[in-house]
């Protein structure tokens, strides 16, 4: 599909068009106003009587008077002058500036008169005539501003650019800047899980191509949460579903089995499988219940007390394996959360370690303060898992390589564990354990503990 850019190409170009217009014409201002400032005392000193005072001391005193009251003359602030002989040397010595030499030779002084009865060249310049007879050029220069421009119109200029820049840069970001860290912010929330995250209306109602771009993301999410909200709502209808024929095939069961001539090895089979099926739509439940916004409740929680029960008890199941337990703590971990679901998630956790571990080693559990969060490690000494699947195995239902139906496990029990501590604020992660194993790493945002 062929996506336009009319709009926003045009309001960026109008952007700029106006910046390149308001940049000449600043420019021609501030040019104009610092050229007529430096140039009022030119005017004014070529309009003074400065060059008939020169005239009249040439024509008395000749050129040593001259040269005097040229030391001495009350020249305006930015102005020189320059008295200048036949040959284009000022009578005081001074050099002509050298970027106005060329002109001056050319125009101001000019070259050797040749005799003619009617032409006489013209000169940019007044002409003293001493009593020998000899011209000079009063020439008046500005001092301030050269050919290609003073140092005050250069900043000028400077800053002038500066405005105009920073204005546009102000205009494209407000255009374009500011709804793409919406957008972006957006995605983000959506990517951490929040599918109820829309863009605000303001942007998703503009009429240009990031507009288009909002309302389309705003349908997405709108479609992902109807998605997932559709299969919560199934999983936790059908888990209803099952428990009640499940619950009526368990009492039958139980009845067969006081019946004259049921085996006893038959109908303990039966029970195992219905207690596993039982299982698993329990956490099926279970998993599908975390999905749902307000199922956390929010009490204080000691992290210690509750691995300390948890330990005692699942330490029946470790010893029928083979494997301790090593439990190792400190004190007053305190959170915020649910008990009830907090202990579900560290059992799945727990429980996974001891389904692995071989006989003989330990399953240790470690649980510390860092920083603002309570860190519970549980490391086992199994066959872990490789690298690359280290982040899916808390998807529901997936199994790592060699592993599937020998561990009786309903595939939910780490997918239940994310949720938990997510749903609490904190994280899982899992990694491979030095020497051999698997680790499991739990952050929760520790609670205020005065």
């Amino acid at each position: 599909m062929e996506l336009g850019f009319r709009r926003l190409y045009w309001r960026i170009a109008l952007y700029i068009g106006i910046a390149l217009a308001a940049f000449v014409l600043l420019g021609v201002v501030s040019v104009g106003l610092v050229a007529s400032s430096q140039l009022a005392n030119y005017a004014a000193t070529r309009q003074s009587p400065l060059g008939r005072e020169a005239a009249a001391v040439l024509s008395a005193e000749g050129r040593p008077g001259l040269e005097n009251w040229l030391r001495s003359a009350a020249v305006p602030r930015g102005v020189i002058i320059l008295v200048l002989d036949s040959e284009s040397r000022d009578i005081l010595g001074r050099q002509v500036p050298r970027e106005y030499a060329s002109f001056v030779r050319q125009s101001v002084v000019g070259p050797a008169e040749i005799p003619a009865r009617n032409y006489r060249p013209v000169r940019l310049a007044p002409q003293l005539i001493g009593p020998d007879g000899e011209a000079y050029a009063f020439l008046v220069l500005p001092n301030e501003i050269k050919l290609w421009g003073s140092a005050a119109t250069a900043i000028g200029l400077a800053l002038v650019a500066l405005l105009v820049i920073a204005s546009v840069a102000w205009l494209i970001a407000r255009a374009v800047g500011r709804p793409v860290a919406g957008l972006q912010l957006a995605v983000r929330e959506l990517a951490r899980g929040r599918i109820d995250t829309r863009v605000p209306d303001s942007l998703a109602g503009r009429r240009d191509e990031l507009g288009a771009l909002a309302a389309d993301f705003n349908s997405m999410a709108a479609q992902l949460q109807e998605l997932l909200e559709g299969r919560e709502r199934l999983m936790a209808e059908l888990s209803h579903e099952l428990r009640s024929p499940l619950a009526r095939l368990q009492a039958a069961t139980a009845l067969a089995a006081q019946r004259p001539g049921a085996k006893p090895a038959e109908a303990a089979r039966v029970e195992q499988e219905i207690r596993r099926m039982d299982q698993v739509i329990g956490d099926l439940l279970r998993y599908s219940r975390l999905g749902a916004t307000g199922t956390v409740s929010r009490r204080l929680v000691r992290i210690e007390v509750l691995l300390a029960e948890l330990a005692a008890d699942e330490e029946i199941e470790a010893r029928a394996r083979g494997c301790d337990i090593e439990l190792r703590t400190a004190q007053d971990l305190l959170v915020v959360g649910d008990p009830e679901l907090l202990r579900s998630a560290f059992e799945n956790i727990l429980r996974n370690a001891i389904r692995y571990a071989p006989g003989g080693s330990r399953v240790r559990v470690d649980a510390v303060r860092a920083g603002d969060e309570v860190q519970v490690t549980i490391a086992d000494r199994g066959p872990g898992v490789p690298v690359a699947i280290l982040s899916q195995i808390f998807e529901p239902y997936f199994r790592a390589p060699g592993t599937a139906g020998g561990t009786g496990g309903t595939g939910l029990g780490l997918a239940i564990a994310r949720r938990v501590f997510e749903a609490h604020g904190g994280s899982v992660q899992a990694s491979l354990r030095d020497g051999g194993g698997l680790r499991m790493d739990a952050r929760l945002p520790a609670a205020a503990s005065g």
